[in-house]
């Protein structure tokens, strides 16, 4: 059986930062969770292995390393989808962000201007 984690989160943070020493672009997003943080780092340097480490009261933090070029859909899918939910398989080391079922269709639902 599988040994992950799946907890809805609400709030996030983003991280720009630079490398002036080799001139490379970091991008971080941080996510609040009921049983910790995830940390997910963004970079055109070669990728790190994903972790899982337990913390001081049993708080979990989870890090996942992803290509630069996939930060502007993370940014996209915080900024407009809700309920969102981070997962991560702690026997693989593989971890998403994901939204919950949605109706096929459904759309985005446009402001009306008083």
């Amino acid at each position: 059986m599988a040994n992950f984690l799946i907890e809805e989160f609400k709030k996030y943070k983003v991280t720009l930062y630079s490398n002036t020493k080799n001139n490379h672009e970091l991008y971080a997003i941080h996510l609040k969770l009921p049983s910790g943080e995830a940390i997910l780092k963004f970079g055109d340097v070669a990728l790190d292995e994903n972790s899982h480490t337990e913390t001081v009261n049993n708080r979990s933090k989870y890090i996942l390393h992803f290509h630069a070029n996939r930060f502007p859909a993370f940014i996209d899918i915080l900024r407009n989808e809700k309920p969102l939910f981070f997962y991560f398989n702690i026997d693989l080391n593989q971890g998403y962000i994901t939204t919950s079922d949605e109706p096929v269709g459904e759309g985005e639902i446009e402001q009306k201007e008083d």
